[in-house]
């Protein structure tokens, strides 16, 4: 019978202790079970890491409307019908353009007020689960029908505060669905769909896809980018701001 060198035995028992430990209670893969647990596993899951180092997006938002955001300096350019506006979005200024003819007067603050609207309603729907600890929120976990959800309120901020949204998602924490309390759809608690998932150049992840019912709502060329020349411009967009 062979003997066991007294090292040997130290350092396999060494090793089992550590295999032991990391599969324990202290583990970085416990499951999640505070409602701010949760949904900081949601952040891992989508990237968002990546997204908040992702400093232009552009995505077409259902409607159609085109959007380039550069998030580094706060501006957004928004095209739709015949309309191109340019705005700072901390200071809701800017210029807007029908036509390519510069508009003025209570017309321009009209317009101006739609594009931060518009802005801010289709940025949340690229990109919602970033959005988890904005400014006013408040989270909690639900119990239904054997499953545990994270339900986020936003008391202030955004275009309609008071909404409210309940999060599906996977064992992994990917998104797959929330219920919409919102002040602008009368039936509360409908639920939209999250799918066909990508990962930009950034690494950031979109779900491109929400399902509706019936409704489809897809979020067309979808990139990011560094710069604007990285999306065909030879000038600065937002250079009149």
């Amino acid at each position: 019978m062979k003997k066991i060198h007294y090292h040997s035995l130290i350092a396999f028992l060494s090793l089992l202790i550590v295999i032991s430990c990391s599969d324990g209670p202290n583990s970085s893969d416990t499951k999640p079970e505070t409602a701010d647990e949760v949904a900081h596993a949601i952040e891992k899951a989508i990237h968002k890491q990546d997204w908040d180092q992702t400093k232009w997006v552009h995505w077409i938002f259902p409607g159609p409307r085109e959007h380039l955001w550069d998030r580094e300096r706060g501006f957004a350019e928004i095209k739709w019908n015949n309309y191109r506006a340019v705005i700072n979005l901390n200071s809701k200024e800017g210029r807007v353009y029908e036509n390519d003819q510069l508009i003025d007067g209570t017309k321009k603050d009209s317009l101006m007020q739609k594009t931060w609207s518009a802005h801010i309603n289709d940025a949340f729907w690229l990109n919602a689960p970033a959005n988890l600890f904005d400014d006013g929120t408040k989270r909690s976990l639900v119990e239904k029908d054997g499953k545990t959800y994270l339900k986020v309120e936003y008391m202030t901020g955004g275009v309609t505060p008071g909404d409210h949204y309940i999060w599906h998602y996977d064992e992994n924490y990917l998104p797959t669905a929330w219920e919409m309390y919102v002040s602008v759809i009368s039936t509360p608690g409908v639920l939209s769909m999250w799918e066909k998932w990508i990962t930009l150049e950034s690494g950031a992840m979109i779900a491109t896809i929400h399902r509706t019912g019936d409704r489809v709502m897809e979020m067309k060329e979808v990139k990011s980018g560094n710069s604007y020349q990285e999306f065909g411009m030879e000038e600065d967009p937002f250079g009149d701001l």
